[in-house]
């Protein structure tokens, strides 16, 4: 409905999205969405959407219901995410990781700094990683005592695992995790101990995996 220049979406029950499947880089199904709520929005005359969900990577992916204006984080949840099936789409050739993870990324739309401010990621059972043969030779080739280091990384089983993440409005990606774990192929009674950070560019990322276009990459 149309009155005043605001639409009213939904005057009796939410506009409604249902669909089955999206194939691209990876499979998308039993995708939901709802919305309800006036546009242009205000406090008085709010917009909400809400049940956002899909099954993806094996796992599944919800947000909690998002208010506009935005005053509270929308929780972008991560339930049992097959890393097998992501390292497949990302083809990284430095290394690769099997097994699950689950995730809360508390999601800012208007924040003036932040997209995503203390998310979390944590093992969901046991996690493998596996790294380049060719990295590690060369890592050791290059430096003994790093070498010796990388080499209790070649094979990693996890146990324990916990990251902290953050996005700024800039796309900069900052993740610090520990991870516990055993090399089960060198002494799988021998403990380690991994303390990790990673920084990266998503919206750099997002634009290498070549969705295809425009509209995929604006969304």
């Amino acid at each position: 409905r149309l009155q005043n220049h605001h639409w009213q979406l939904g005057a009796k029950d939410p506009v409604m999205l249902r669909i089955a499947s999206i194939s691209n880089l990876f499979e998308m199904q039993n995708i939901t969405a709802d919305l309800q709520g006036t546009y242009p929005y205000s406090d008085d005359a709010p917009l909400t959407l809400s049940n956002v969900g899909m099954d993806i990577l094996n796992g599944h992916l919800s947000l909690s219901a998002l208010r506009l204006p935005q005053h509270d984080a929308a929780v972008l949840k991560l339930t049992a995410i097959d890393l097998s099936e992501l390292f497949t789409v990302l083809q990284p050739k430095q290394f690769a990781m099997s097994g699950k993870v689950n995730g809360e990324l508390p999601l800012y739309l208007n924040n003036p700094q932040w997209l995503v401010r203390n998310g979390w990621i944590a093992n969901d059972g046991k996690v493998t990683l596996r790294l380049d043969q060719d990295l590690a030779n060369s890592i050791g080739d290059s430096n003994v005592a790093a070498g010796a280091a990388i080499d209790w990384l070649r094979y990693m089983e996890i146990y324990q695992s916990y990251a902290k993440v953050d996005l700024d409005n800039l796309g900069q990606l900052t993740l610090h995790s520990k991870i516990h774990g055993v090399n089960t192929q060198k002494n799988s009674k021998r403990e380690i101990v991994l303390n990790y950070q990673h920084q990266e560019n998503v919206f750099q990322l997002w634009r290498s995996l070549r969705f295809g276009d425009n509209l995929q990459e604006w969304l």
